[in-house]
């Protein structure tokens, strides 16, 4: 019992030590390759010190490290992931919608406070088509572009895309 209270404590400093590295360096999605080396590396720095325990002659804190290499590498993943999922929701915010045989995607960036949508007839390829500001108004998003005033309400609905009566029920991202 007392090497599951043991193994439970370094999967809880791990744990805080891998989470701690990721918020600091706040991984955007061009560092997914990233994972590819990370769970590895942490694995196999958990098994060299299991390793180097072993040679100490300190036999249960060896299995200890072993048993962690997994629960280490299984947290990186995890962490990683959702570290890119924190940057991605701090920086733009995503609705799809369909109309017809075409699906739309709208994503308003939230620090330049613009947005731009695409359109896909197919999965894998898209074109952007609209570009544009917006801004906050009493809880409701105003898309500004050319000669096209749209608006995106507290229920994400799509309000003046093609018609200005129109009103679409979009699907938002997280």
């Amino acid at each position: 019992m007392k090497t599951l209270y043991k193994v439970l404590g370094l999967a809880v400093i791990d744990f805080g030590l891998i989470w701690l590295w990721v918020y600091q360096i706040d991984p955007d999605p061009s560092l997914s390759i990233g994972i590819i080396l990370l769970v590895p590396f942490v694995f196999v720095l958990n098994l060299i010190i299991a390793g180097v325990l072993s040679f100490a002659k300190k036999k249960e804190f060896s299995r200890i490290f072993l048993t962690n290499s997994v629960i280490a590498a299984i947290m990186m993943f995890y962490l990683f992931g959702e570290g890119i999922d924190r940057n991605q929701n701090k920086r733009l915010e995503q609705w799809t919608f369909q109309k017809a045989d075409t699906t739309f995607s709208l994503i308003r960036w939230k620090e330049s406070k613009e947005f731009s949508m695409t359109y896909s007839l197919n999965p894998g390829s898209s074109w952007g088509f609209l570009d544009g500001t917006c801004q906050n108004q009493n809880g409701n998003w105003i898309l500004k572009a050319a000669s096209l005033r749209m608006t995106i309400d507290e229920k994400d609905n799509l309000m003046g895309f093609r018609n200005p009566t129109d009103t679409i029920e979009m699907n938002k991202i997280k």
